[in-house]
């Protein structure tokens, strides 16, 4: 059965509002992806300053060093003595505060302290949770005055970040059900259009896959276009924008953490796109073959 180039336009405009669907999907994707990817990114260079009493031994250093390594989760301790805390406070406030600078009995005040890198492997989802555990260790270790770390804003951005993926997945789905609505409704007109070719096939007794067939190509063919036309468009959107990013946010260096989503998200959009225009089909060509079609000239 050969369905007749009928209902042109509704078919045109359906696979317009379909593939805007899937470009929402693409860029929802793509949005939660390079979220992440900046988050890893601002995650790596977080590192706790843990500051030494003035007083603390050189073997009472070394068993908090040695705490640290044994913990297995931190990469990287160095020690900023009092020396050089003390010449880089006078760097920075040269230009600004230059009396201040000069003031030793305030300079002596700054304590000598350890900069502690966590450890690559550790996600940046979980740094928060690690630091507040080594920094309730390290405050109970005895010539230990404070520790701090700046992670306050990263664990903002990463709630942030969990706020957006939640809101996406939410649309998504919203997205998802109205698409498949589009394209069932669709398939129905089509229906409708071949009723006399469904009731003759009723008739002679074909079987339901033949009369449901074209039907199903139909759907799938919808799905597979319209979701492979939005992953092009979503190609060119995330190309537009990281070259804005690279040239206007040059001095943020952003642009090379930027990505695409990956190989297996497209064919996972794609074949989802596909299995999607044919379950619409089959939702509204599941009861042909059964009378369906002579019941509604009746």
């Amino acid at each position: 059965m050969r369905p007749p180039q009928k209902n042109f336009a509704l078919k045109l405009t359906t696979l317009i509002v379909v593939t805007a669907c899937f470009v929402v999907i693409g860029a929802s994707l793509l949005v939660s992806k390079n979220f992440r990817n900046i988050l890893t990114l601002w995650g790596e260079d977080v590192q706790m300053t843990v500051y030494l009493s003035s007083d603390l031994s050189e073997q009472g250093r070394q068993d908090i060093e040695q705490y640290l390594k044994d913990s297995g989760q931190v990469s990287d301790v160095q020690l900023v003595s009092q020396e050089k805390a003390l010449s880089d406070f006078r760097v920075q406030l040269a230009s600004y505060a230059p009396d201040i600078s000069k003031d030793e009995e305030l300079l002596k005040l700054i304590p000598a302290s350890l900069q502690v890198k966590l450890a690559s492997n550790i996600p940046a989802s979980e740094q928060s949770k690690v630091l507040q555990n080594l920094a309730s260790g390290l405050k109970a270790k005895q010539g230990v005055d404070d520790v701090g770390y700046g992670q306050d804003w990263v664990e903002k951005y990463a709630a942030f970040v969990s706020a957006i993926e939640i809101t996406l997945q939410v649309v998504g789905i919203v997205i998802v059900l109205a698409s498949m609505f589009v394209m069932s409704n669709a398939i129905r007109a089509s229906v409708q259009a071949h009723r006399d070719e469904i009731v003759v096939l009723e008739m002679i007794g074909a079987t339901t896959s033949m009369i449901r067939k074209p039907f199903l190509k139909e759907g799938a063919l919808l799905g597979v276009v319209s979701s492979t036309l939005a992953v092009g468009l979503c190609y060119g959107l995330y190309v537009g924008l990281k070259s804005l990013v690279v040239q206007r946010l040059s001095f943020l260096q952003l642009g090379e953490h930027l990505t695409f989503i990956s190989p297996v998200s497209v064919v996972i959009v794609i074949i989802g796109g596909t299995a999607m225009g044919a379950l619409g089909s089959y939702l509204c060509v599941r009861k042909i073959n059964d009378g369906w079609a002579a019941s509604q000239r009746a």
